[in-house]
C-alpha cells in the first residue's frame, strides 16, 4: 500500500478547520472600535506537516501536507459600542507531496461585537455566523496514480455560528494589555452529516517595547462538546481538538501601515491534539489602522 492509499484508507484527509478557522487567526478582546475607526489586515500564512493526529490522539506519519493562504481581516466601528468584523481567506492552496495543489476561496466569517462594559472593565459579546461560500469539494489528483484523488476543500461546506464572551485589561502607566475569552461554536451539517459543537478558550498578553514594537503571546484551545467515536467526514474537522501557542510582533512602517509577524504551533497541555496536522504556521502581514478625526 502506497502512502497516498494510506491517507485515503486511514481517513487522514485533514481537519482543515483547525488551520483555516478565523478563531485561530485573530485573538478576541473585550474592546470595541470607536465609531468610524477601522483596522484592516492582509496576511499570508504557510503551514507544512507530515504529522497527523487521529481521533484517538495517535500520531501518524503521512505524505507532507502543505497549506498556504491569503487572508483578509477587518474591523470597523459602526458605533462606539458595536463593531463589525470580517475574516475571509481570499485564497487557500492545499496539497500533499503526492498530489497536485488545488486552491479556492475560503468561508466568510462575519462577526458583530457589542460592548457590554467599556469604561472600567472592557467586556463584550459577539455573534459570528460563518458562511460556507468556499469550495466544499476540491479534489486533488494523485501524482502516483491517475485514477486516485483526494478532497482538499478550501471551505467546510457548513453554516455555523460562533458566540464569544471576551474581557480585556490595560495598565494606565505601562504598555501592557491582556485578553481572556471563551467561545461556543454551534455547528450544523453538510450533506445530511451533522457535526459536533465546539468550545474555544483563549488568553493573550501584549507588551510594547521602546514605545515602538508590540509583542504578544497567546494560548488557544479547542475541544468538542461530546466525543466523536467515528469520524463521519474528516474533511469537515468533526472531533478536531488542540491546544495552540503563538508569538507575534508588529511595528509601524509608514503612516498607519504596520508590519506583523506571527508563529503558531500545537501542544497537548490543555486539550490533546486530535484530527489535525500539527506543525508550526508562519504568518506575514500588513495592516492599516484608521482613526476618526477628532472634532
Amino acid at each position: 500500500m502506497n502512502q497516498f492509499q494510506l491517507i485515503q484508507k486511514s481517513g487522514i484527509i485533514l481537519g482543515l478547520l483547525a488551520i483555516l478557522s478565523p478563531f485561530s487567526i485573530q485573538a478576541q478582546s473585550g474592546w470595541t472600535k470607536a465609531k468610524k475607526e477601522g483596522f484592516y489586515q492582509l496576511s499570508f500564512n504557510r503551514f507544512s506537516s507530515d504529522d497527523y493526529f487521529t481521533l484517538e490522539g495517535e500520531k501518524l506519519k503521512t505524505n507532507q501536507f502543505t497549506q498556504n493562504s491569503l487572508v483578509f481581516y477587518g474591523e470597523y466601528g459602526l458605533t462606539d459600542k458595536l463593531t463589525v468584523i470580517a475574516n475571509w481567506p481570499l485564497q487557500v492552496w492545499n496539497g500533499f507531496s503526492s498530489t497536485e495543489t488545488v486552491s479556492g476561496l475560503g468561508d466568510l466569517r462575519l462577526e458583530f461585537k457589542q460592548a457590554l462594559l467599556k469604561k472600567y472593565v472592557p467586556l463584550s459579546i459577539s455573534v459570528a455566523p460563518e458562511f460556507p461560500i468556499g469550495k466544499a469539494n476540491n479534489f486533488a489528483q494523485s501524482k502516483l496514480n491517475d485514477f486516485e484523488s483526494i478532497n482538499l476543500p478550501s471551505g467546510d461546506g457548513e453554516f455555523n455560528v460562533w458566540t464569544t464572551l471576551a474581557t480585556s485589561f490595560s495598565l494606565p502607566n505601562a504598555p501592557l494589555y491582556g485578553n481572556l475569552f471563551g467561545s461556543y461554536n454551534y455547528r450544523t451539517s453538510y450533506q445530511d452529516i451533522s457535526f459536533t459543537n465546539q468550545i474555544g478558550l483563549g488568553v493573550e498578553l501584549g507588551y510594547k517595547i521602546a514605545d515602538l514594537v508590540w509583542i504578544n503571546s497567546r494560548i488557544n484551545a479547542l475541544t468538542s462538546t461530546q466525543d466523536v467515536p467515528v469520524a463521519t467526514d474528516f474533511v469537515r474537522g468533526d472531533g478536531t481538538e488542540y491546544t495552540s501557542y503563538s508569538f507575534g510582533a508588529s511595528a509601524p512602517l509608514f503612516k498607519g501601515i504596520h508590519l506583523s509577524l506571527n508563529y503558531r504551533n500545537y501542544a497537548d497541555f490543555l486539550f490533546e491534539r486530535k484530527n489535525l496536522y500539527s506543525a508550526g504556521t508562519f504568518s506575514l502581514g500588513f495592516y492599516y489602522e484608521r482613526k476618526p478625526k477628532q472634532p
